[in-house]
């Protein structure tokens, strides 16, 4: 009898690893985008009122 794979042996793990881990960075990064937007809107505002007061 041959010996298996490795990743045939655990294929649904690494499936849910492959899985959980595009999620949680594309999760991540999504967080990162969101932040670094908040902070430009924020400057720009501040910018904005400097200049009408």
């Amino acid at each position: 009898m041959k010996p298996q794979s490795w990743m045939r042996r655990k294929w649904l793990w690494v499936a849910g690893g492959a899985f959980v881990t595009i999620h949680l960075t594309t999760w991540i990064l999504q967080k990162a985008v969101k932040s670094s937007t908040r902070s430009e809107m924020e400057l720009k505002y501040k910018t904005l009122q400097e200049r009408t007061n």
